[in-house]
């Protein structure tokens, strides 16, 4: 057995405190909860002192998950790493009663501290904060949620992105977003009910997130630089409001809604369907998905609804073959494009390929957007045919099968 903390290696632990304890910020908390977890034997659930246990699992390693409770309604989530009987570390999240993440915190197999990140509050912004293990911080910090800046407004085709918002502060982003006549940008963040839809998705986990939104908009700029993008950052794990979003859109006065996104729920999306359906004046590009499977048989949304002013759009190889993880479906993809290698700009500013519907989805929009510039007057059904037109059949599929029922666009960024 590794060698487990002892008291008396806690309480030493304990005293090392580096920095002064924010209100929601516990040192001491986290330090005896990983400590205690990780010391408990691996045939047990370590359930810490003070803490009343909600539900226990196991994930696909054997390893120990478990959600706890403190006495003031704070959670606590323990995952357990065990392998051949043995611990061989911990990971400690502390999330406050409404869910919101505090820090997280994860140890070595002697149980050994190696250090977590928090999350900082400053009147409306907030912060990530790495921490070493004396939990003093470590580097600069991260923002979650700045300001965003003031922009010109001025003419484009406005395109509403629903996803998981963008990184603002980059210039290369900012260049090409919508902002109204008092410099605001617009757009919403329907996670957190304000006015940031910096780019962030904590579906996964809530202290190191995935950040998509930037890449899709990335595409958008460089394909259609007299677009002006609205972001919209949209939780999946809660699929609604969309009537809020298609509303604050249409005031802005877009005319395209890009969604990137989707889940097999069919229910998830009712509010998108209904939304949309009402709304025949707006183009509707959304990805196919990448489960490598045929939507028409197992459906993934809002992909698979097929709405009159839907676009569809699967990921293909630069020579028209499906992309190994695209979704495909003869009734219910619309179109293929190019989405394997495409060049993106991230949200650290980082530049590099892409794979993925997600990123061949905004090179139909891109065209949406260019072809409304050229010919402003142009409705969903002409804007539509307009693209469907630029379609060619695809290449035989090695199975004989029917990808999508339009083809491909070869080159949707040319002329």
């Amino acid at each position: 057995m590794p060698p487990r903390a002892s008291p008396l290696t806690v309480s030493a632990v304990s005293a090392m405190v580096a920095i002064p304890a924010a209100a929601d910020f516990d040192p001491d908390f986290l330090r005896r909860t990983a400590a205690e977890a990780c010391a408990a034997p691996a045939a047990t659930l370590p359930v810490p002192d003070g803490l009343r246990l909600l539900s226990a699992a196991n994930d696909q390693q054997r390893n120990d998950l478990l959600e706890l409770e403190r006495p003031n309604g704070e959670r606590v989530r323990i995952h357990r790493q065990v392998h051949a009987g043995r611990v061989r570390g911990v990971i400690v999240e502390h999330h406050a009663a409404d869910g919101g993440p505090l820090a997280i915190v994860h140890t070595d197999a002697a149980c050994r501290l190696l250090g977590g990140r928090r999350v900082v509050a400053e009147g409306l912004d907030r912060f990530f904060e790495d921490l070493d293990p004396a939990f003093r911080q470590v580097g600069g910090r991260i923002a979650i949620n700045p300001a965003p800046p003031i922009g010109r407004p001025t003419d484009g085709v406005a395109v509403a992105l629903v996803d998981s918002g963008v990184n603002y502060l980059l210039p290369e982003i900012a260049a090409h977003l919508a902002y109204g006549p008092d410099g605001r940008l617009l757009g919403l963040d329907l996670v957190d009910g304000d006015e940031r839809p910096f780019d962030l998705d904590q579906s996964r986990n809530a202290f190191f997130p995935r950040r998509h939104g930037t890449a899709v908009a990335s595409i958008l700029a460089r394909e259609a630089p007299q677009a002006r993008i609205m972001p919209y950052r949209f939780g999946l794990e809660r699929a609604r409001g969309f009537a809020r979003i298609v509303a604050h859109a249409r005031t802005g006065g877009a005319r395209i809604v890009l969604v990137p996104l989707g889940n097999g729920s069919a229910e998830d999306w009712a509010e998108f369907r209904e939304v949309a359906s009402a709304e025949p004046d707006l183009l509707f590009v959304v990805s196919a998905g990448n489960d490598a499977r045929d939507i028409d048989a197992r459906p993934v949304y809002p992909a698979a609804f097929g709405l009159p002013n839907q676009l569809t759009i699967g990921s293909c190889t630069g020579d028209g073959r499906i992309a190994p993880d695209s979704n495909w479906g003869a009734r219910t993809v619309d179109l293929f494009a190019p989405g394997e290698g495409v060049w993106i700009t991230d949200a650290e500013g980082r530049r590099g390929p892409g794979f993925g519907t997600s990123f061949a989805a905004p090179r139909i929009a891109a065209l949406a957007a260019r072809l409304l510039a050229a010919e402003p007057g142009m409705n969903v059904s002409g804007l539509k045919a307009a693209i469907l037109a630029r379609a060619k059949p695809m290449p035989p599929h090695h199975q004989g099968l029917t990808l999508a029922r339009h083809g491909w666009i070869a080159e949707p960024a040319a002329p």
